[in-house]
């Protein structure tokens, strides 16, 4: 469907979708992973490395009838981030970050050891792993349901 087909439509006939249900499915990485700063409550500073994932197909624990009221669940997208603090004094979380970054990529993706972390970043797109989609209520509105990339694991 295009925006442009759908401008005669009435606002209160829009509907919100339903989420990706809750459980695990097979992902793919499918762009380079982006990088962005930006400034914590505390006024920390940040670095958030963020890896986009094309959902491949749904593992049997989720939910069928769920599933059937989502539709395919093949190309649906989501993120998996990891956050790295700039604060110098917090050197043990920033290699907390490092280490579960390398855990994704090398346990998780199958990615070679060896490589350097420019060469694994750029070797991760197309790589496959499982991931558990979990689903997060909004803290300003709870009537809002976010889904988000969890846990994930070697296919």
């Amino acid at each position: 469907m295009r925006f442009s087909d759908a401008l005669d439509r009435k606002m209160e006939d829009i509907q919100r979708p339903p989420n990706l249900p809750i459980g695990h499915y097979v992902w793919t990485v499918s762009k380079l992973p982006d990088m962005d700063e930006f400034e914590g409550r505390s006024g920390d500073t940040f670095e958030r490395l963020t890896f986009q994932l094309t959902c491949v197909s749904a593992h049997d624990d989720v939910d069928p009838d769920e599933l059937a009221e989502y539709g395919n669940p093949a190309g649906a997208v989501q993120r998996k981030s990891f956050l790295f603090t700039n604060n110098p004094e917090e050197k043990a979380n920033f290699e907390r970050s490092m280490f579960n970054l390398k855990r994704f990529l090398h346990d998780h993706l199958g990615l070679d050891s060896g490589l350097s972390l420019e060469e694994a970043l750029a070797n991760s797109v197309g790589q496959q792993c499982l991931g558990e989609l979990k689903h997060r209520p909004d803290p300003n509105d709870p009537e809002i349901v976010y889904s988000e990339v969890g846990n994930t694991a070697a296919i």
